[in-house]
């Protein structure tokens, strides 16, 4: 088969969650035999001219097309966070000329709608897996402007209160008017081409109304959805009449064979491991390390990238307060996985957004390292409390110092939830039911050549 992969951005310059992902599955249908290509994109946000051009590359063998958007430069650069014409033209021309058997997309960030809408109209299967929340809220990440969680279920209007909280001009001049006409002026002013340019008012004011019935209307478009988690099929399936069915990823699980019995050590050895960004809830993690008082009887490592939040950094050093028993450790290399596992006892994961499938709690559960993580979300779906894990109250500090210094008093504990873990899926598991799927979407093909 010859497959397209579209998704947001890729390896080498972005490595997170859902571009992991994307090149593992590239990589792995490739392996099997499979032609496959990678369309994303690229210099987001950077370049003197909105369209910038493609540039294809190749990264460990997957051909990519990079697609160099400066969004900020658009004639409406708001409206291009969902709907990119000058994407969806170069997609279909592309995929007229290539003629892939099937499309997949795994994110429709950045690209818009059109990716989704392109393959569509030509007739090409297409599968969406839901790597995030884009298609129910324009934060991503489904979290109030004041830190409060978001349903999913909420107005044109509630959504650009809310993006408009980043904005002191926005909130500058929505305190002067009448509440009886704050949503329909902000709805006409979101349709003003020039106001979409203005600081301010650039990425935050977003005719909601028109995102909200262009992203729905999407999701009619692909033959297939999945998502990684109940949760995320949950909060998109109220929007689609398309069936969302859950498929759990698949993880590279090579590195565990290169894993040795757990090293000895007289301090339970508790840690983080992931971004470093306010959303991920570490400063509530170290708060509860502080106050529950263990610092005699365990340790805290914290990995993740020094260089990417220093503001916020500098603020978790600062409630450390030079603690010795806490430790800011930096990222580690995958190779190095196996060696970072076998000096640990616990994983932490404080998220106080819903996440979607975290990978480092199954990269525990691969290491048969219980996980306590935040009662929410997809972290709560993969964990079964007081069998795999445990789980704490979204960020109630004193909730997960009470919890880590019962790690501490019942040493049994640690071993009793290692033994609770279930299997962890592997890529060749998950590859396997995505082959199938692509098979059975082919049969039905209808690609239209011109």
């Amino acid at each position: 088969m010859y497959i397209l992969l579209a998704t947001l951005f890729f390896p080498p310059t972005h490595n997170a969650g859902t571009e992991n992902y994307t090149f593992t599955l590239a990589r792995s249908l490739i392996q099997n035999g499979h032609r496959v290509e990678v369309v994303c994109a690229d210099k987001w946000g950077l370049g003197d001219s909105y369209w910038n051009g493609v540039m294809r590359d190749e990264y460990q063998g997957i051909p990519v097309h990079r697609i160099r958007i400066n969004w900020t430069r658009a004639e409406n650069p708001n409206r291009v966070l969902y709907i990119n014409s000058s994407v969806e033209r170069w997609l279909e021309k592309h995929l007229r000329e290539t003629r892939p058997d099937l499309v997949h997309v795994t994110s429709a960030i950045t690209l818009g709608v059109g990716i989704l809408r392109a393959p569509s109209i030509l007739g090409i299967p297409l599968v969406l897996t839901l790597t995030d929340f884009w298609f129910v809220c324009p934060t991503i990440q489904l979290l109030r402007s004041d830190g409060n969680l978001c349903n999913g279920e909420k107005s044109a209007w509630d959504c650009q209160q809310c993006m408009g909280a980043n904005s002191q001009l926005f909130l500058g001049i929505d305190s002067i008017l009448p509440d009886a006409i704050r949503p329909a002026f902000w709805d006409k002013m979101s349709r003003v081409t020039p106001l979409t340019k203005m600081r301010g008012l650039r990425g935050n004011l977003l005719d909601m109304s028109e995102r909200k019935q262009l992203l729905k209307e999407a999701l009619s478009f692909p033959d297939r959805i999945f998502a990684p988690s109940k949760f995320v099929q949950q909060k998109v399936s109220q929007l689609t009449s398309t069936s969302v069915n859950v498929l759990n990823h698949g993880h590279d699980l090579s590195w565990v064979e290169n894993l040795g019995p757990k090293t000895v050590s007289d301090k339970l050895r508790i840690a983080y491991i992931g971004q470093l960004q306010p959303i991920k809830g570490v400063h509530v993690l170290i708060d509860a390390f502080q106050m529950a008082e263990i610092d005699t009887q365990a340790t805290l490592s914290i990995f993740g990238d020094l260089s990417t939040r220093p503001d916020y950094v500098s603020k978790l050093e600062k409630l450390a307060n030079d603690n010795p028993s806490i430790n800011f450790r930096g990222r580690f290399e995958h190779d190095d996985i196996s060696d970072v596992f076998s000096n640990i006892d616990v994983v932490v994961v404080p998220s106080l957004w819903y996440e979607n499938a975290p990978l480092v709690i199954q990269e525990a559960f691969a290491a048969k390292t219980p996980v306590v993580a935040t009662n929410l979300g997809g972290m709560a779906e993969f964990i079964d409390h007081e069998l795999s894990g445990l789980l704490f109250s979204r960020g109630d500090a004193a909730d997960l110092a009470r919890t880590l210094r019962r790690l501490v008093m019942n040493p049994d504990l640690i071993r009793h939830l290692s033994e609770g873990i279930p299997p962890v899926k592997t890529n060749d598991e998950e590859l396997m039911e995505i082959e199938n799927i692509y098979r059975d979407l082919l049969v039905n093909s209808t690609f239209i050549s011109a």
